[in-house]
């Protein structure tokens, strides 16, 4: 049965001469569950907003089209601090309900079972302002399911969570879906764990709808128009040419098991060179640190970081990442232990908001120059170029996307040229185009010495674009090593590629691994 439905839509925001939308027409059914894939700023969260009538009877604006609506629809933004109203978690997901007037008991029984639902018995009496960007989100979330919508539209909900809560996530809302009759909305850019969910998979450009279709042929959509959308392990065998393609690592292993006929384990040696330097940048010994609130973040942790290297560090939502990061920079002192930083630090912290407070883009990068004395301002122009924000040079910066204001933050970092550059999930809102061009930064600022280390929960551009890899649970480091090492022997933290060949042919973490090791295994080589 349709339940929504927009005919012929198109929406400008105010004072804006370019449409956010336009010639918009979607149908929803109960019970289906799509997933709205498109670049950074493509128009996927405007479309979002349309759902709920955030757009336009918040944003303004104006708007031609029908929308017909047979539900009401609650709606998880990308950016949870916008969400998040009360200071306590517990009175956060119950303060919706509160607002229409439930009865206590049917209120309070609502805000237990999202509790149990969600896993977050652990932080209920947290103060909102201390949780970690992955548990603000998780909170968000809660906030909506408790209020009883069956139909959400959730951006990017995944963003932000370390992939054990991501895949928590992502089977809830399978539940949802499937056992509940839920109709869901997914925005999201990290595609591989969510794709295969999908009923139907719509894929905007430039404020339009340029396919809607199920999974399995956007995938082939995807590859001829080189789109570069498809989950890691669909994209690896559409280039092989298949005509069916597997979706997920499950469809894909069986396939692999029939093609390879290998009777012994492989272990690929093609892709791997590591030549990092021996002199340390950061060496940190024995640190310490505890909140006011008397939260103990870090616990003895040690770790060396070399000149010249990209270091990813990795792990659970509030397990310390963030807050090692802060030490390393100064932005707080450590309560026990030793940091000794080798160079000038450049840190982009986990919201890109913090950043965001001149008119224009470019009065916002030339107010970093102006506070360290640079008066090289071809900076500017280079920096937007490589990450494809000089169009977006006279606009304000806080009128922008997610992920367009991510890319503003980091180059407001960027134009500094610091030694040591530092990122608290960089990739947060980029689509996978953008993550390239924030890989090939990275990689050029390698090679003119630069230390770079990064904060996410993005395995696929870890397994790509660092050296080593650091695993961080409650406040101690677990693992510090290769990334061939760190990132083949776990279960959440592996690549897809890994988990598509492992048994067969180990020690492969990314798609070109594993094009190189099968070309080999054709050739003879290994």
């Amino acid at each position: 049965m349709e339940i929504f439905k927009i005919q012929d839509l198109t929406y400008y925001y105010p004072r804006k001469e370019e449409p956010a939308l336009k010639d918009i027409n979607l149908s929803v059914k109960e019970g289906e569950f799509l997933l709205l894939l498109g670049k950074s700023g493509s128009g996927k969260s405007t479309l979002g907003r349309v759902f709920n009538r955030i757009v336009p009877e918040f944003y303004g604006g104006k708007i031609k089209g029908n929308i017909t609506s047979k539900v009401d629809v609650g709606m998880v933004f990308q950016d949870p601090e916008k969400q998040l109203v009360m200071d306590q978690v517990e009175r956060e997901i119950a303060f919706g309900l509160e607002n229409i007037g439930i009865d206590y008991e049917i209120m309070r029984k609502k805000v237990m079972e999202t509790l149990s639902f969600l896993n977050i018995w652990d932080i209920k009496d947290k103060k909102t302002y201390e949780l970690s960007g992955g548990q603000k989100q998780k909170t968000a979330i809660a906030a909506t399911i408790a209020m009883g919508y069956k139909f959400l539209v959730l951006d990017e909900p995944t963003s932000q969570l370390d992939p054990v809560a991501a895949e928590e996530i992502l089977h809830i809302l399978k539940r949802m879906n499937e056992e509940l009759g839920y109709t869901i909305i997914l925005i999201e850019q990290r595609i591989d764990r969510c794709f295969h969910l999908a009923d139907r998979v719509v894929f905007m450009e430039n404020g339009q709808i340029v396919f809607d279709g199920e999974a399995e042929e956007f995938v082939v959509f995807s590859y001829k128009n080189e789109k570069n959308f498809s989950p890691t392990v669909a994209n690896y065998f559409a280039r092989l040419g298949e005509k069916h393609i597997p979706l997920t690592v499950k469809e894909g292993r069986k396939k692999l098991r029939k093609d390879l006929l290998l009777k012994e384990n492989i272990v690929f040696e093609g892709l791997k060179k590591e030549a990092i330097q021996n002199k340390e940048a950061i060496s940190i010994k024995k640190l310490y640190f505890t909140y006011e609130n008397g939260k103990e973040a870090l616990k003895g942790v040690d770790l060396n970081v070399f000149r010249g290297e990209v270091l990813g560090i990795m792990g659970e939502n509030g397990g310390g990442k963030s807050t090692l990061l802060k030490n390393i920079s100064g932005l707080v002192k450590p309560t026990k232990g030793k940091i000794f930083v080798n160079g000038e630090v450049g840190y982009l912290s986990q919201n890109p908001n913090d950043y965001l407070f001149n008119d224009t883009v470019y009065e916002e990068l030339k107010y970093t120059l102006d506070q360290k004395g640079i008066n090289d301002l071809s900076r500017i122009e280079k920096v937007c170029k490589e990450l494809d924000i000089l169009k977006y040079k006279d606009k304000n910066p806080r009128d922008l996307s997610g992920g367009e204001k991510q890319r503003v933050a980091l180059a407001s970092i960027l134009v500094m040229e610091p030694e040591i550059l530092i990122l608290d999930e960089p990739t947060r809102g980029l689509d996978r185009a953008l993550k390239e061009i924030l890989g090939g930064i990275i990689r050029d600022l390698q090679r003119k010495g630069k230390t770079v280390i990064l904060v996410t929960h993005d395995v696929e551009f870890v397994g790509k674009y660092c050296d080593r890899v650091c695993l961080m649970f409650d406040g101690s480091v677990a693992q510090v090593g290769s990334k061939y090492t760190v990132l083949t022997d776990g279960i959440y933290y592996a690549t897809q590629m890994n988990k598509l060949f492992s048994g067969y042919v180990d020690k492969i973490l990314t798609l070109e691994d594993a094009v190189a090791a099968v070309a080999s295994l054709k050739e003879g080589v290994i």
